[in-house]
């Protein structure tokens, strides 16, 4: 963010700066890669023994995930 102040004709540029957290928009792609990760782990793992439940494998890797 930018502003001017003046001083008699002299104009002084200052810059300002802001500091946040992350964006809503940052959370919910960081969210989403949670995710997709925890689908594919949960995915590879119901390949690898058929006889898995791949809803309960998913939702124990998407808690992985957020531990991370």
């Amino acid at each position: 963010m930018h502003y001017y102040n003046t001083m008699g004709d002299y104009k002084i540029k200052e810059e300002t700066k802001v500091e946040v957290g992350k964006t809503d928009t940052e959370e919910e792609l960081e969210d989403a890669g949670d995710k997709i990760k925890a689908g594919a782990k949960a995915f590879g793992k119901k390949v690898a023994d058929p006889d898995k439940d791949l809803e309960n494998e998913y939702q124990k890797e998407k808690i992985k995930e957020k531990l991370d």
